[in-house]
């Protein structure tokens, strides 16, 4: 019986030209019209942060930053978030899931 092959983790490296994602979650049967926004934005000091911002559309939201060294050093808390959001059915909307230079280096 052979096995089935694990699918490469597209987000186990960080893209060359990582900015940010966009994320949302609709489902109209359970009153759901969220968002979650994830970037990397850098700092004066040659080094960065993980911006979050997340909450329903139209609404109040909360924003979260933290600051690392690299984009290397916040990978790891950048992919766990990514995998999280899917996980908990939200989808790429910005940039475009469709494009070829989402998630690849």
């Amino acid at each position: 019986m052979a096995t089935k092959a694990k699918p490469a983790d597209r987000w186990a490296e960080p893209p060359a030209d990582f900015h940010s994602l966009l994320f949302d979650r609709v489902d109209p049967a359970k009153n759901e019209d969220r968002f979650y926004f994830l970037a990397w934005h850098p700092t004066l000091l040659d080094s960065g942060a993980v911006v979050r911002i997340y909450g329903r559309k139209g609404r109040s939201q909360t924003t979260r930053i933290t600051p690392f060294p690299s984009l290397v050093d916040a990978w790891p808390t950048i992919r766990r978030h990514i995998r999280t959001r899917l996980r908990h059915g939200y989808r790429i909307v910005e940039p475009d899931p469709e494009s070829p230079d989402v998630g690849k280096n």
